[in-house]
């Protein structure tokens, strides 16, 4: 009887350990799961936390200021004529051949006279740019007839694609920029129509230095303004402008020398 007690005796304390041992381990196992749970909660939260900064400056497209349009600066030909008053027919910064307007630009010369033009960097009215040097030969023997031939500088005003003039009728000056390497250079304005572009030539205006102000080219740059009705032409429909090395520009009918020549242009 007493050995059966025994047995009994073990057999609930065997199960009464079981039971603790299963009860400890779901503790167990239920306090692990809410630690992983919170460890879990905990590094979510450090990401979310580290992730904020990278958010706050990514803007969102609506946030993001609307940027304006920008078209395509002009071409300097379009900026030089935006004065209504003003049309540049040339100010030496683009093409050799080409002036403003897109016709050609060159010297003209019969031997034995010579002339060549080049470009130069200088200073005019304050302002940094490019310039055209004319430097001019004029002989007054041999050549056709033995007046030593001719040298000059031509600039064409009318369209050479449609062969249409240059209405003129609206504008009152030829004007430009003009100094000399030395002083006393002297040279005529030259202005063409239809009827003297179909003979090859122009018509002249008085020596430059009755349109400057010092009544003479000197080594400072003076601004020439000679009047279109100083020429007796059809204004509504011009060729070219020319700067004319004449034989009556000199003493015997000779000369040599440079100009500087700016900003070719008519004005009203």
């Amino acid at each position: 009887m007493r050995k059966k007690d025994g047995l009994h005796m073990i057999k609930v304390t065997a199960i009464v350990v079981f039971n603790l041992i299963c009860l400890f381990s779901i503790f167990y196992c239920l306090a692990t799961t809410v630690e992983k749970r919170q460890a879990i909660s905990e590094e979510v939260k450090v990401i979310k936390d580290f992730e904020v900064p990278k958010k706050a400056v990514e803007p969102r497209t609506s946030e993001v200021p609307a940027v304006p349009s920008v078209s395509p600066s002009p071409a300097s030909s379009a900026q030089v004529q935006s004065n209504p008053k003003i049309l540049v027919i040339d100010d030496f910064e683009g093409d050799e051949t080409k002036n403003r307007i897109g016709s050609r630009a060159n010297v003209y010369v019969k031997a034995p006279s010579k002339v060549m033009v080049a470009k130069r960097d200088d200073c005019v009215s304050g302002r940094n740019t490019k310039v055209l040097m004319i430097k001019y030969d004029k002989k007054n023997t041999g050549g056709p007839n033995g007046m030593g031939g001719w040298c000059g500088y031509y600039t064409l005003i009318k369209n050479e694609k449609t062969n249409q003039y240059l209405d003129g009728a609206g504008y009152n000056y030829i004007t430009f920029w003009v100094k000399g390497a030395t002083g006393n250079e002297n040279f005529m304005v030259g202005l063409a129509d239809e009827h003297w572009d179909k003979i090859g030539d122009s018509l002249k205006s008085e020596e430059i230095g009755v349109y400057l102000e010092k009544g003479k080219i000197g080594t400072q740059w003076q601004k020439a303004k000679v009047p279109l009705n100083a020429f007796f032409l059809d204004i509504a429909n011009l060729s070219s402008i020319t700067i004319n090395f004449e034989a009556d520009c000199f003493p015997e009918g000779a000369g040599a020398g440079a100009v500087f020549i700016d900003d070719i242009a008519l004005e009203k």
